[in-house]
């Protein structure tokens, strides 16, 4: 998911764009481990083993609630935040019919979607061919089951009474023509993070990251170099 971005970031320093287990490289780990607090941890662990912290973290759509949780539950790690395209409450809203579709067994069929999604989103954005055996390799490579458990998971979980605990500067970031996420909860995120700043891309959907790729880049740099 963050392609397009890497190249356009190095300026703020060394990154790393982790391989969380089950999605690449990294082998899945057990059921009970593929819940979002528990890659949180497996995030916190590895960042841990890289040397001194804190750090800036950016989550993009799962990945942000990943990013949140790591936030909360390891505040000593994280320097500045931003969460984007993502929710503290996926069931809610104009998103509740996803939060049913995920909680049966209807998460594998979302998974497959999602991931068959990317893809598209990818081939319309008219970008450098060469980047799409990089998304078929990254559809490939997912694991069905653990995208599914982990879809159950997101869709259980309500980190809205937990927002007033971020204490790290924050950028919420999101579009305004989401399916997914529908823009009222970027604002209501950003009212309820101390520090948060808002930034919506209008007209922008779910996979900004690659519909909106300069612009999306351009705003995290800012938002980093503070």
């Amino acid at each position: 998911m963050w392609s397009l971005q890497l190249g356009a970031l190095q300026s703020l320093g060394p990154l790393w764009a982790p391989d969380l287990p089950g999605f690449g490289a990294e082998p899945p780990v057990p059921p009970p481990a593929r819940s979002a607090e528990a890659y949180a941890d497996w995030v916190a662990a590895a960042l841990r083993t890289r040397g001194s912290g804190p750090h800036g973290v950016a989550g993009y759509s799962m990945g942000g609630s990943v990013a949140l949780l790591l936030a909360l539950r390891h505040p000593d790690l994280v320097a500045r935040l931003a969460l984007c395209c993502c929710s503290p409450r996926w069931g809610r809203g104009g998103g509740r019919w996803v939060s049913r579709l995920l909680a049966g067994r209807g998460g594998y069929l979302a998974a497959e979607v999602f991931q068959l999604s990317v893809r598209w989103a990818f081939r319309r954005s008219g970008l450098d061919g060469a980047l799409e055996p990089v998304v078929a390799d990254m559809t490939r490579r997912a694991h069905r089951p653990t995208m599914a458990t982990l879809c159950r998971s997101l869709a259980r979980l309500d980190l809205r009474p937990a927002l007033a605990g971020v204490a790290c500067p924050t950028l919420v970031v999101g579009g305004t023509r989401e399916l997914l996420v529908p823009a009222s909860h970027h604002r209501r995120m950003a009212r309820a993070i101390p520090r948060a700043e808002l930034r919506l891309f209008r007209g922008a959907g779910h996979v900004l990251c690659v519909t909106r790729a300069g612009e999306f880049s351009a705003v995290l740099r800012g938002f980093f170099r503070h």
